[in-house]
């Protein structure tokens, strides 16, 4: 039971760490979001970072639960023998719930700054469009203008 136990432990432990890391990935993408120049590559390199993590926090999620309800009914009717490890673990899970909450604001940050960014770039294509428009519009009617006939017509021939 005691190995058990351990493993639940090290598993919240490698959670935490995985989740400081989605935390730092998250911080990065708001940075990258609020630069003027948008870097779209690097939020990329960013999100599929994320989703590597994520794809390793679900593993362990689903090996803790399956020791956790393997034990779960011993653990609960032993709980004054294994107090030190059930604090450990609720201290952990507390830490990883607050990690989970500033990686949600974070990430709300990031949506908003990333909208911003979004609007930013069409903006700049709608002006981009609007200038090369006006300048085929100058070069097309510059082009009509140079094909007039001469006014003056010599007649003496």
């Amino acid at each position: 039971m005691t190995n058990e136990l351990q493993l639940l432990i090290e598993a919240l432990e490698k959670k935490k760490i995985i989740l400081q890391d989605i935390l730092q990935k998250s911080k990065d993408q708001n940075d990258v979001a609020s630069l003027e120049n948008f870097d779209a590559e690097r939020f990329d390199l960013l999100v599929d970072d994320k989703a590597e993590l994520l794809q390793q926090m679900e593993i362990i999620d689903d090996g803790f639960d399956a020791v956790y309800h393997r034990i779960k009914d011993e653990m609960l009717q032993k709980k004054d023998d294994f107090k030190a490890e059930i604090a450990r673990m609720q201290q952990l899970i507390r830490e990883t719930i607050d990690l989970g909450a500033q990686i949600h604001t974070t990430e709300v940050r990031t949506k908003e700054k990333l909208g911003v960014a979004i609007e930013r770039s069409r903006q700049d294509l709608r002006r981009q469009k609007q200038s090369s428009q006006t300048v085929m519009d100058y070069y097309k009617a510059n082009s009509q203008m140079n094909y007039t006939e001469s006014y003056f017509i010599d007649q003496k021939k």
